[in-house]
């Protein structure tokens, strides 16, 4: 597969990444970005792009082989969120070792002035974030504060709780994974919350 590159030129290019949790942060940053009006395209690898003039695009998926590479290769990308790496890889890899080495050059080859963003709870992510890379910015993130209630999970704001329908029993995981990358494009922990806050 062959990806249009043409259509994220001139974007500042954020992907989300691994191979658990990365279709929950993808939406929760959708929900929180069109709630509050911020321009930002939303591609699915594999999936038909219609590029807009939005400065921003998310981009999600992408682990399928591409001449023997991981096509996400092909992104140029600038932000790189890996929320968790696990042993269930795709059967177009022969080792896990080898599904692997795709995010780390992924990682490795992360601009001047990039970001990695990753979850302190995966031993693999948190290792690939701890190693020093030039120019790049390793942020880690901690899950949210939240306690369970029927039907979903109430997130303690400074604002006071914030109530959340879900049936995702990781959920606290993943949101803090999007609020980690939306604060880092400029979005607010009160613009985050107000968002999920609308979705009750």
């Amino acid at each position: 597969m062959q990806i249009n590159t043409d259509l994220l030129k001139n974007k500042q290019r954020i992907y989300i990444g691994g191979n658990h949790g990365v279709d929950e942060i993808f939406e929760i940053v959708e929900i929180v970005l069109k709630h509050i009006k911020k321009p930002a395209d939303f591609y699915t690898i594999g999936i038909e792009f219609t590029s807009t003039d939005a400065p921003i695009v998310i981009m999600k998926g992408g682990d399928a082989l591409h001449n023997g590479k991981a096509i996400f290769h092909q992104l140029g990308i600038h932000i790189l969120l890996i929320h968790k790496i696990e042993e269930d890889i795709p059967s177009s890899y022969n080792s896990f070792d080898s599904y692997l080495a795709e995010f780390e050059t992924l990682a490795d080859n992360l601009p001047k002035a990039g970001c990695f963003l990753y979850f302190e709870d995966d031993d693999v992510a948190l290792l690939m974030g701890k190693k020093e890379r030039e120019d790049v910015k390793e942020i880690e993130y901690t899950s949210l504060d939240a306690e369970p209630v029927p039907g979903g999970f109430s997130l303690k704001t400074n604002g006071g709780a914030v109530i959340y329908k879900t049936d995702n029993d990781r959920f606290p995981h993943h949101a803090a994974g999007a609020k980690a990358l939306l604060n880092r494009i400029g979005v607010s922990d009160d613009q985050f919350y107000s968002a999920l806050k609308s979705k009750a």
